[in-house]
C-alpha cells in the first residue's frame, strides 16, 4: 500500500508507465502537432494518433473530448514556440536578419502546420497572448526606426509570406530529400521529358546555377531589407 500523502498534496500520475509516455491532453497534442507538421492537419485523424501512440481510440477520449480539442491544443503548442521579436532599432539590419533566420527555422519544424488555416476551424479561446504579442513587438520595431504604420503593416505581411512560402516551397521540398537545385527553376526530370522544346535558358540553369536553400533565403532577407531602408522617413533613424 502507498504512504498517503501529505495534507494540501495531490497525487500526480506517472510520467511513464510500463516504459511508455503516460498519456495526457498535452502528449495527445504533442503527437497531433509531429504529424501534422509532416503530413497537414487534415490527413491526422484519431485512428493515426493512437496507432502512433499505441494506444485505442477510446483511451484518447479519456483525455480529450473530441478531435477539434485535440487541433486546438496543438495549435497553441504549435504558436508558443513562435518567438518573440528581439529588435534592436540602433542596429537593425543585423537584428532583423537574425530574427527572419530565427523564424524560418521554427516554421520549418512543422511546415505543413502553416496551412492549418484552411484545412481547420480552429477555436479562439486558446490562442497563446504571443499570437498577438509578436506581431505587435514587430510593427513597434517597424516604427521606431521611421517606417509609417501603413507601410509597416505590409512590411509584415510580406514577410510572412515570404518565410511560410519559402519554408513550404523549398524547406520542406529540401528537408524531404528534394535539393533546391534539383527543382529550381524547373526539375531536370521534366527538361529531359520535354526535350524537343527549345529552353535554352532554364537547361543552362539547371545546369550551372546550384542553388541553395541557405542562398536563396539570404537573398530574400536581403531584398526585405532594401525594401525597408527605401520606407524609412527621413526623420527616421539612420541605417547601418
Amino acid at each position: 500500500m502507498s504512504e498517503p500523502l501529505p495534507p494540501g498534496r495531490r497525487r500526480r500520475s506517472p510520467r511513464t508507465r510500463a516504459g511508455r509516455a503516460t498519456l495526457t491532453a498535452d502528449s495527445i497534442a504533442a503527437t497531433m502537432l509531429e504529424l501534422a507538421g509532416r503530413r497537414g492537419f487534415r490527413a491526422v485523424t484519431m485512428q493515426d494518433l493512437a496507432g502512433h501512440l499505441g494506444v485505442t481510440v477510446r483511451a484518447l477520449y479519456r483525455h480529450v473530448q473530441d478531435r477539434a480539442e485535440v487541433v486546438d491544443r496543438a495549435v497553441q503548442l504549435w504558436l508558443s514556440q513562435w518567438p518573440d521579436p528581439e529588435l534592436d532599432p540602433a542596429t537593425w539590419q543585423v537584428s532583423l536578419r537574425e530574427f527572419l533566420r530565427l523564424h524560418r527555422s521554427i516554421a520549418r519544424r512543422h511546415p505543413r502546420a502553416l496551412l492549418v488555416s484552411l484545412d481547420e476551424q480552429i477555436g479562439d479561446t486558446r490562442v497563446p497572448a504571443r499570437r498577438l504579442t509578436a506581431p505587435e513587438g514587430f510593427l513597434q520595431f517597424l516604427t521606431d526606426i521611421g517606417v509609417g504604420l501603413d507601410d509597416a503593416l505590409l512590411v509584415h505581411a510580406d514577410v510572412m509570406i515570404r518565410i511560410y512560402g519559402f519554408v513550404l516551397l523549398v524547406d520542406h521540398r529540401a528537408d524531404a530529400g528534394a535539393p533546391v537545385h534539383e527543382q529550381y527553376p524547373a526539375p531536370q526530370a521534366w527538361l529531359d521529358h520535354h526535350s524537343d522544346l527549345e529552353l535554352p535558358l532554364l537547361r543552362r540553369a539547371a545546369a550551372d546555377t546550384g542553388f541553395e536553400a541557405d542562398i536563396l533565403f539570404e537573398h530574400m532577407v536581403t531584398e526585405v531589407t532594401h525594401t525597408i531602408e527605401r520606407l524609412i522617413t527621413p526623420a527616421g533613424p539612420e541605417t547601418g
